[in-house]
């Protein structure tokens, strides 16, 4: 009796308990992992903001004592510190060059870094030059020498406690412009000058030409609209995809619909011809059959019923009747149909017999596997309607897992 509870039940019963072992999982994963249960609170990296707990202590009053306490960050020793900054020191000449090569070489604006991750080290930089390069790393000089400027950049690094100086040397040229970045500028000294000649006008006419060369202009913040062609193949492949598993799952309803109705064709088969009518006679009776509880909204379409509508209207045109049947059962494409017009075609060749008993021997194989069919769609519906279970067994796992690993943080 317990055995076939079990066997009733036993998704249902391992569903079940596989959430609990996930829940027991995530308790005891954030209990083994949580620094409170070691008896320690653990502080944020260097330079991060002081971290929050909210603790419950347990077992110095009657009841459990809950308080929210601040916990600063990790500081650097005198030595920790004076060995940071001294290596960022040596790596700031580079740092700060932004799109120039090397510091003896500057010719555009510089990278100047005010703070460095992981490091909690934040930087205050002064010009000792500001008529050429002010403290924010700015090109402030109109005409620099040719020979170049040299320029002194002084650094003061501190982690809120501790202070390091340090200066850079750098030298300055003249920016040197190329051919289209000249003519962007005279370009926009013209569309200036245009927007100055007619200040009271709705609309700054743009110049047509430039050096007798016809000027087109375009919206350099434009949407990137080739994305849309990307879309619309994708979109296409996608919709064949949908298509082809459509026919799939069409083709499939249809086989499992000839299975079902395989058992009631070779029924009435042998019923008619048990009753002394030809294959002919017998196939016209269930065509008529079928077509009348059409007319009257019995039935839904059958494949099976069709295709043997389809082969009657054959055979009335004038195609011979085994070519006929013979194609009824390639249409079909399934090996009891196939079978079936095998023996149908013999028949009509050599004039068996016993051709009623050898239908009974069909349909009682017929249904047998009509029986098995019914099963496996069965079990394929329960299958699916499992999917939503899983799904909410899913959100739930998410649910517990998630306030566990942010606690592990």
């Amino acid at each position: 009796m317990v055995t076939r509870w079990i066997g009733r039940w036993k998704k249902q019963i391992l569903c079940i308990f596989g959430s609990w072992m996930v829940f027991l999982a995530a308790v005891y994963g954030e209990m083994a992992g949580s620094s409170l249960s070691r008896g320690y609170l653990e502080r944020r990296g260097y330079g991060e903001d002081g971290r929050s707990y909210e603790i419950i202590a347990d077992g110095i009053y009657e009841e459990p004592v809950r308080c929210t306490v601040e916990i600063s960050p990790v500081q650097y020793s005198e030595e920790q510190a004076s060995q940071v900054m001294e290596t960022l020191l040596l790596q700031l000449p580079e740092m700060i060059l932004g799109q120039n090569e090397a510091a003896d070489h500057i010719q555009s604006d510089l990278n100047l870094i005010n703070s460095f991750e992981d490091t909690g080290i934040r930087a205050v930089w002064k010009s000792r030059n500001p008529d050429i390069i002010d403290s924010f790393g700015r090109i402030t000089a109109e005409n620099v020498r040719e020979e170049g400027s040299e320029v002194m950049l002084s650094v003061v690094l501190t982690d809120g406690v501790y202070e390091k100086e340090g200066e850079i040397e750098l030298k300055v040229y003249p920016y040197f412009q190329s051919e289209t970045e000249k003519l962007a500028e005279h370009l926009k000294e013209l569309i200036r000058q245009a927007d100055k000649e007619h200040p009271t006008d709705r609309q700054v006419m743009l110049p047509l030409e430039y050096n007798g060369k016809q000027i087109r202009y375009r919206d350099g913040e434009s949407s990137d609209y080739l994305a849309l062609p990307l879309l619309g193949i994708m979109l296409a492949v996608l919709l064949y995809g949908q298509e082809k598993a459509g026919e799939q799952e069409n083709e499939k309803q249809r086989q499992q619909m000839l299975l079902l109705d395989y058992a009631d064709v070779v029924y009435q088969l042998m019923v008619y011809i048990g009753a002394g009518l030809t294959v002919k006679k017998a196939w016209e009776c269930i065509v008529q059959n079928y077509e009348k509880r059409r007319e009257m909204h019995l039935v839904h379409t059958r494949p099976a019923y069709e295709e043997m509508a389809v082969t009657l209207n054959q055979i009335y045109y004038g195609e011979p009747e085994g070519k006929a049947i013979d194609g009824f059962g390639r249409r079909c494409r399934l090996q009891p149909y196939v079978k079936l017009c095998s023996l149908l075609e013999q028949n009509r060749k050599t004039g068996t017999k016993n051709l009623k008993q050898i239908l009974e021997q069909e349909m009682t194989a017929a249904w047998e596997e009509q029986k098995h069919t019914a099963r496996r769609m069965g079990e394929e519906a329960r299958t699916r309607l499992l999917a939503p279970l899983f799904l909410l067994l899913l959100v739930v796992m998410v649910i517990i897992m998630v306030p566990a690993l942010m606690a592990l943080q």
